[in-house]
């Protein structure tokens, strides 16, 4: 049999991207209609894990293949010069080389003529303006993919402020962001980037079984092998719609006999175990063990309620007064650990988490 086909790895784009399907058309029709199609702006928001980065990487590659550039970036310092030097690089082609020398005179020298470097004052938005235009011209647009977007960039402020104006010259380019909820939210409540507000917002909510167990299916089959139907109902349910789940028990059902043709439901129940583990070591002992004492309280509060826990409860169970509960939330909901959902009420952002700490409340 061949390689294994899941990829358990932040940001990697699986064979099969599950329940994305439509979100991924719409915004390639969106680069197809051209400008002034609102799917060329769209931020999408979700827990880590939750396939945003994968999203971001698998539309950038059909785009490349409807023959647009683009460049991926996080923001972070530096994105802006990233942007143009991506840009420059996947664009050459189009692009003439960076007029940023003339030459002085005729001085031979071998071969070729001395050239002396001037110093041309120009800002981001200028520079970008005439690769664009030079893109555009060889009838080539521009998508720009930001990563882990937080109102804490500035550079991203300065991006925003450049694509509306490209928007406004009906320029052929796109802009696609991704970040946590909380993130996010801060981010369109600044007055100063309310271009955003404007933009396609897209959660990354919980992918259906239906579609988990499709894209298991297809991977599963596309690489060579069958999966028992017991097995990858099981499977499709244990993922629980999380996306980085949906490749770790992939992973792992695949290299328990991958020389079988066929995955059987032992080596899924095999997997959920093994996927339960590698989720408690990568992700939920190191978020336990950066808790604080309150943060700690605050979590097994909730442990209490259903899928959504009322503020004003956590809060009285902890024993403290409102104001002070509201501190820890905070804290907890800009770390991507808990998100609001809805005025007073709160939830569990990372997956499993719960049940982690249920099972291990008393040694906590």
């Amino acid at each position: 049999m061949g390689a294994n086909p899941f990829t358990p790895t932040f940001g990697s784009v699986p064979p099969e991207l599950a329940g994305r399907a439509q979100l991924i058309k719409d915004i390639l029709e969106g680069l197809e209609n051209g400008p002034g199609d609102p799917n060329r702006a769209s931020i999408f928001v979700g827990p880590r894990g939750s396939g945003k980065t994968a999203l971001l990487a698998a539309i950038a590659e059909q785009a490349e293949e409807m023959g647009w550039i683009s460049v991926n970036v996080t923001a972070r310092e530096g994105m802006l010069d990233e942007i143009m030097v991506q840009t420059r690089e996947k664009g050459s082609h189009l692009i003439r080389p960076e007029a940023s020398s003339h030459v002085t005179g005729v001085q031979i020298r071998g071969v070729g003529f001395s050239r002396e470097l001037v110093d041309r004052r120009s800002t981001w938005r200028s520079e970008m303006t005439a690769i664009l235009q030079e893109l555009n011209d060889a009838g080539a647009g521009l998508l720009i993919t930001v990563d882990e977007a937080a109102s804490s960039s500035e550079e991203l402020y300065t991006l925003v402020d450049v694509f509306q104006h490209f928007v406004r010259e009906h320029r052929n380019v796109a802009l696609l962001l991704a970040g946590l909820p909380h993130n996010v939210s801060l981010l369109l409540d600044d007055d100063g980037i309310s271009f955003l507000r404007r933009a396609f917002r897209h959660s990354m909510e919980a992918i259906d079984d239906n579609d988990v167990a499709d894209a298991i299916k297809e991977t599963v089959e596309n690489a060579g092998r069958s999966i028992d139907p017991k097995a990858l109902a099981l499977a499709a349910r244990g993922a629980g719609g999380f996306a980085f789940l949906i490749q770790l028990i992939g992973y792992h059902m695949w290299r328990q006999h991958p020389n079988e043709e066929r995955v059987t439901l032992e080596d899924v129940e095999n997997a959920l175990a093994l996927a339960k583990h590698d989720m408690e070591r990568m992700v939920l002992e190191p978020t336990v063990r950066s808790l604080t004492p309150r943060e700690m309280d605050y979590l097994l509060a909730m442990t209490q309620d259903g899928s959504v826990s009322q503020v004003s409860s956590i809060a009285e169970r902890m024993g403290v007064a409102p104001n002070n509960a509201s501190k820890v939330r905070k804290r907890l909901v800009e770390r991507g650990i808990i998100g609001p959902r809805g005025r007073g009420r709160v939830a569990f952002e990372v997956p499993m988490l719960k049940e982690y700490l249920l099972e291990r409340a008393g040694e906590l």
